[in-house]
């Protein structure tokens, strides 16, 4: 079945059972995880609890040989790395293993930027189309000039005079001066924000809805109640593969 007939499929399985969110659409070697109040979460769940079975306990924290056993992890800010704590299952005694932050990300950052490539095959061109003109109409000129460009555009809220770097298929990063001194231009990360209304494909940075539609849905909640804006998103430290920078 091509990506067309089960893009159809899903469309009208949502029109008989009249979901107004709509039915996400399956993506091959991609795994689906939807909004808790959704009311396929749970299906959905259960069949990927079947299609990707836990690894077994006896296997699932110790090493290729059985003779540790993971006890504990950690982000070290001081450090700026993560810590392992294991313990060696003949003596009893742990050791910490250390692994610094940038072992490995350009890789899971490769693993993502394909898996959200993937995801491409969940969407229409005419749903992105029609999300692009919604968000034309809630942004100045010179915003979506550079959306269209970039695929991002800034706003800095008025209540807390936190700015938005809204980005097409990435999570949001806030941003806040670092100097109390306009004529100092320099922003500090606060946090990167991931919000996805219906759901998510799992290791992309790509959403249930097209990629537009998920831009306008943090942009309208950021707008109306930013706190639940903050709320409701997952909060992803800056360096973290998931953040996208």
């Amino acid at each position: 079945m091509g990506n067309d007939q089960v893009r159809a499929l899903m469309a009208a399985y949502g029109d008989r059972i009249g979901e107004w969110q709509g039915v996400p659409v399956p993506v091959p070697e991609l795994r689906m995880r939807l909004c808790k109040d959704h009311p396929l979460a749970g299906k959905i769940a259960e069949a990927e609890r079947i299609l990707y079975p836990p690894e077994p306990a006896s296997r699932a924290c110790h090493d290729d040989e059985g003779r540790e056993v993971l006890v504990n992890e950690w982000f070290s800010y001081r450090r700026h790395m993560r810590v392992y704590l294991l313990r060696d299952l003949a003596t009893g005694r742990t050791r910490a293993v250390t692994e610094p932050v940038s072992t490995g990300s350009s890789m899971v950052r490769l693993t993502f930027a394909l898996g959200t490539l993937g995801a491409a095959d969940a969407w229409t061109l005419d749903a992105e189309a029609n999300a692009m003109d919604k968000l034309a109409g809630l942004l100045a000129h010179h915003q979506m000039r550079r959306y269209l460009l970039t695929g991002s555009f800034l706003e800095t809220s008025k209540r807390s005079q936190v700015t938005y770097l809204f980005r097409r298929l990435r999570p949001t990063v806030a941003l806040s001066p670092r100097h109390a001194n306009p004529e100092i231009d320099s922003m500090r990360c606060l946090a990167v924000l991931c919000l996805h209304p219906v759901g998510f494909y799992r290791d992309t940075w790509a959403g249930c809805m097209t990629p537009s539609d998920d831009v306008i849905a943090a942009l309208l909640l950021m707008r109306g109640d930013e706190a639940g804006f903050w709320r409701q998103s997952n909060q992803h430290a800056p360096w973290s593969p998931e953040a996208g920078l």
